[in-house]
């Protein structure tokens, strides 16, 4: 420890996190075991941190556990500016890491569109009157098919207990009739 007049149950520790940019002060909380193999907790509201090894704070002023950094008060005013320069760092790389995943899941999510549009449009108009429940010949109006929909898709609807699938069949049947009646 670096203060030797104050001990750790009654001293405020810097707890750091930074890919957060998070930055409070804390108090030891349970602690368990004595001498050099005492594991320790911080109090809340950090108290899911730990356990952590008292001792190895104790001696070196600083414990890394999961993404934070608990450390004295001295530790964090000799390294804060390092500190904060790899926090900005972790930050920037996090950023680009949920920036490229997002990119991946929305090129997915165009790419499943776009081949369940192609695969629709290529079934036969009879294929999503059946889906409907419509008579496969016969003028339909706007009002015929939208009421068909709106019975299938009560029961359909995810909210309701039904399947997305079925659901969703049911929107693109509904929408690609009433593009070949406009």
């Amino acid at each position: 420890m670096t203060n030797a007049s104050a001990s750790w149950d009654d001293m405020l520790w810097v707890i750091w996190n930074g890919t957060l940019g998070i930055l409070d002060t804390v108090a030891i909380g349970l602690v368990e075991g004595s001498g050099a193999s005492r594991l320790a907790w911080l109090d809340e509201p950090y108290d899911m941190v730990g356990p952590f090894s008292l001792h190895e704070l104790e001696r070196s002023g600083q414990i890394d556990f999961a993404a934070c950094t608990v450390m004295s008060r001295e530790f964090w005013q000799r390294n804060q500016q390092q500190l904060r320069r790899d926090g900005l760092r972790a930050r920037a790389a996090a950023q680009a890491r949920m920036q490229a995943e997002f990119e991946r899941l929305f090129e997915q999510r165009q790419f499943h569109q776009h081949q369940t549009r192609r695969d629709t449009r290529a079934q036969p108009e009879s294929h999503y009157r059946r889906l409907l429940a419509l008579p496969e010949s016969g003028s339909l109006t706007t009002h015929i098919i939208k009421g068909a929909y709106r019975k299938l898709a009560q029961k359909a609807h995810p909210d309701q207990g039904g399947d997305q699938e079925t659901f969703i069949a049911l929107t693109e049947a509904r929408d690609l009739l009433l593009a070949s009646i406009a």
